[in-house]
Parts: structure tokens; sequence; C-alpha cells
């Protein structure tokens, strides 16, 4: 509903003078809507990297256009002196608009992997683990603190045992002769 609200105040201001002025407000809009048509009609061409870069930026641009349209219309710019000799600083706020859209905007649109620990992985006790109580195991490399899952069995050192899940900093695990009975 923004959008075309602003379209029509751009059209609406550049077509009420004499002669045709290519604002820019005009020109924002204009490069805004080419670049997240572009971003929408190729986005299995992108890599991974590369992903909603040109949406950010036309959004961005987008945003410099509204900017300069309130702007104009509260200072009553006359746009054929503003457009080459501000137009340094037009493109620095776009710059840094697109900038800080890439960088804290553009990663809520990718999905985290959660970890997940594999299906029955072993590791071997490196104390004894006691009904209910903790104990330690090395575990891909490290020494963890591990808890048994069944509290009415003691695990012996140096027994192989199944990695059932982590519940925060505690592996739960249950022997290896549980699973051969």
């Amino acid at each position: 509903m923004l959008l075309p609200s602003i379209f029509i105040g751009l059209l609406a201001q550049v077509t009420s003078k004499s002669g045709f002025i290519f604002s820019p407000p005009l020109f924002w809009l204009v490069a805004g809507v080419c670049l997240c048509l572009i971003e929408f009609f190729l986005p299995q061409l992108w890599s991974k990297k590369a992903k909603f870069i040109p949406l950010m930026m036309g959004v961005s641009a987008l945003i410099v256009s509204l900017i300069l349209w309130r702007a104009g219309i509260t200072l009553g710019f006359i746009w054929q002196y503003i457009m080459y000799d501000g137009f340094n600083l037009q493109i620095l706020y776009w710059m840094g608009l697109s900038l800080s859209l890439v960088i804290w905007i553009r990663p809520m649109f990718f999905r985290s992997k959660n970890y997940q620990v594999r299906d029955a992985t072993e590791a071997i006790t490196l104390t004894e683990i006691l009904p209910g109580k903790t104990g330690r195991v090395l575990y891909e490399g490290s020494s963890w603190q591990a808890i048994c899952e069944n509290y009415e069995v003691t695990i012996l050192p140096h027994q192989k045992v199944y990695v059932l899940r982590i519940e925060g900093n505690t592996l739960i695990v249950a022997p290896e002769n549980l699973f051969r009975s």
C-alpha cells in the first residue's frame, strides 16, 4: 500500500511540470524496483553467498527514494539543481543503508541448522558412573560429563557406552550390554 502511494506522489510531482524532469526520488524508485525484480526473477542463479543482496539493495533504494520524496515535499527542493550536485551524498546514503541491511537483515532469511547427536554414537567411560550420579566419558576426543539413562545401572570405567542425547553439557548414555540383551 505504501509503494503505490509513493509512486503516485512521485508521478504527480514529475508530470505537473511543463517539461519532464527526471528527479532523484524517481531515479531511486526505478533503481529499487529494478534491483528487487532482479532478485525475484533470477534467484536460482545466485549462490548462497549472494542471495538476497540485490533485494536488500533494492529495498534501500526504495527507502532513499521515500526519504528524498518526503524531503522534497517538506523543504520544496528544485530537483534540477539537486540531481547532480547532491548525487554523491545520495549514493553514500544508499550504500550505507544497503550495507547495513545486508549485515543485519539478510541473515534473518537463512535458517540455522540445529546440531543433533547422531543415533547411537559410541563413547568410552573414563570413570565409574553410579546410579543417578554423573561420571566422565571420552566422546569425540573430549572428556564429557555423563549420566546413565537407567538410574539403576552402574557403568564401570573403560566400558563402551552409547550416547543417546545431550542435555546442556551432560551426555545421556546407556551401556553397551543393554543393547545386546
